[in-house]
């Protein structure tokens, strides 16, 4: 961070080296934040933004559904038990990027906002960190296929084909830069000399589980029952989600058990958007016994807290 904090914004060479850099975005943020005089500032900073975020995403979701105060506490709960704080303050980039994409995705496919307003942050996002530019390949991968509703998704889907084709024009360093980033987390991965941690990698593992649990309750439970007026709304409304969700997590478990940096590291997403799934399932009317669900979750909750608190990640030695 020092070093970025001494480049002057004003010259050219400064910018050389701020876009070679691969993620101009964190350099820019590293550069500002450098500049306030004291370090802590930048975990400060960065606990404010991506909690924020997250809350943000909360909140919005109170909102928007009937929520129950109770359903509200256990989803904050299995969030917080992730070891969120030690994430947040140690891997800068990573969270901060997860959680914007993480939030314009739930504006999008949730709230049915216009990608075309959200998509310069899934840019800055991207330009973060490299498992940022993975995480919104995925989703414009996933919403040119299937995310696209309405009469003229047809047009929508070359619109947004087209946009993606300009910013490959204009960020294809960026893309390559984080391809080549990937291939090397995975060379290092099959030579075991690359970066693992047995700990993050089974709090990991539990938080796809339980997802795949959830999201086969959804289909298998849920998604089967049409007489319901109500149940073809709720389908309307958070089909394109759900759909994600599933897109999302199975790609992760692959990814995590090929190559540890970029599965870990997009199972962050998926932690912070498993509050919407959780709470679109909890409060659906199609299928009113979740009783037994509930438990599940709060009991997946109780392991994910032990094991993050017996490795010392809801601690702030950090800020010592």
């Amino acid at each position: 961070m020092h070093a970025y904090a001494s480049l002057v914004i004003t010259e050219a060479e400064s910018w050389t080296i701020i876009m070679s850099t691969g993620t101009p975005i964190a350099t820019l943020y590293y550069h500002f934040i450098g500049n306030l005089g004291d370090d802590r500032w930048l975990p400060f900073v960065n606990a404010f933004l991506t909690f924020g975020l997250c809350f943000a995403l909360l909140k919005a979701i109170y909102k928007k559904m009937e929520v129950s105060k109770k359903d509200i506490a256990l989803v904050f709960l299995f969030f917080m038990s992730r070891g969120l704080l030690m994430m947040t303050i140690a891997n800068i980039r990573t969270m901060l990027s997860m959680a914007i994409i993480a939030y314009c995705i739930y504006k999008i496919l949730i709230e049915h906002k216009k990608i075309i307003n959200y998509f310069p942050w899934l840019i800055v996002a991207s330009l973060v960190h490299t498992a940022g530019m993975a995480a919104v390949m995925i989703f414009v991968t996933y919403y040119i296929l299937k995310g696209n509703v309405g009469k003229y998704r047809m047009f929508a889907k070359f619109g947004m084909l087209s946009l993606v084709f300009v910013v490959y024009i204009y960020g294809s360093a960026y893309i390559q830069a984080a391809i080549t980033k990937g291939s090397n987390y995975l060379r290092e991965s099959q030579a075991s000399t690359g970066y693992f941690y047995i700990w993050e990698f089974f709090l990991s593992l539990i938080v796809i589980f339980i997802t795949l649990h959830m999201l086969c309750f959804y289909y298998f439970k849920i998604n089967r029952i049409n007489k319901k007026d109500t149940c073809k709304i709720e389908k309307t409304t958070s089909g394109r989600f759900i759909g994600f969700m599933a897109f999302l997590t199975l790609i992760d478990l692959f990814a995590i058990l090929i190559e540890f940096n970029i599965g870990w590291r997009l199972s962050w997403l998926v932690t912070i958007l498993d509050m919407p799934l959780f709470l679109i399932i909890f409060t659906s009317r199609c299928y009113l016994n979740k009783y037994k669900l509930k438990e599940i979750v709060f009991f997946v909750s109780l392991i994910l807290l032990l094991i993050a608190s017996a490795r010392g990640d809801l601690c702030s030695l950090k800020f010592v």
